[in-house]
């Protein structure tokens, strides 16, 4: 359900650039690049509509539980929009995650676990589609996920909503709607054991 992902690489920040600048980016002067994987509750970039720009930002990975013991780090796309506690969020607080790749474990009969990177074939990283909130300073975010293609099926049921580039604007400003996203997918996923 993509709990893990690895950031992208200073090429592919580059290449960020190059995309938001043609959806009217601010760029934010955060340290964006960080070389560790990002896990709930890391800080890390995601790409958001803040007024008429868009901006790169730091956020939080995962929005905090009421009982402040851990965090909810997805949200199911076919279901986001029935959901008390994401509904308020999916129509203005939408954002863009990006990422070289991501992580998934396949459990094994005899319980053992074996990780997998997922990353693209046609386009150089990731960008999943989000949602947002604003709590306190800072804001927070989890990822949507769709029940996997059939070729990941075998590794994990679900994967991120993982867009092709061209449709960025479009989930950001509210033109692409959940029910309609997922033809406007990356469907180029492929998957290798992880190291």
């Amino acid at each position: 359900m993509c709990g893990r992902y690895i950031p992208n690489t200073e090429d592919e920040i580059m290449e960020i650039r190059e995309i938001l600048k043609e959806i009217s980016i601010r760029l934010s002067q955060s340290e964006l690049q960080n070389n560790e994987d990002v896990y709930p509750s890391k800080i890390t970039p995601a790409i958001y509509m803040d007024d008429e720009y868009t901006i790169m930002d730091k956020a939080k990975f995962g929005f905090e539980k009421c009982d402040k013991k851990g965090v909810i780090f997805n949200a199911k796309s076919e279901t986001v929009t029935q959901s008390k506690f994401f509904n308020p969020f999916i129509d203005g607080n939408r954002c863009i995650i990006p990422a070289h790749s991501y992580y998934e474990w396949q459990t094994m009969a005899d319980k053992q676990k074996i990780k997998y990177e997922f990353y693209s074939e046609e386009q150089d990283f990731l960008l999943m589609a989000g949602i947002y909130r604003q709590n306190h300073d800072n804001r927070e975010f989890v990822i949507l996920t769709k029940q996997a293609n059939e070729s990941i099926q075998t590794i994990h049921p679900r994967m991120p909503v993982i867009l092709q580039h061209e449709y960025v604007r479009d989930w950001l400003n509210g033109k692409l709607n959940v029910s309609n996203i997922n033809d406007k997918l990356d469907s180029s996923i492929y998957y290798k054991k992880s190291a």
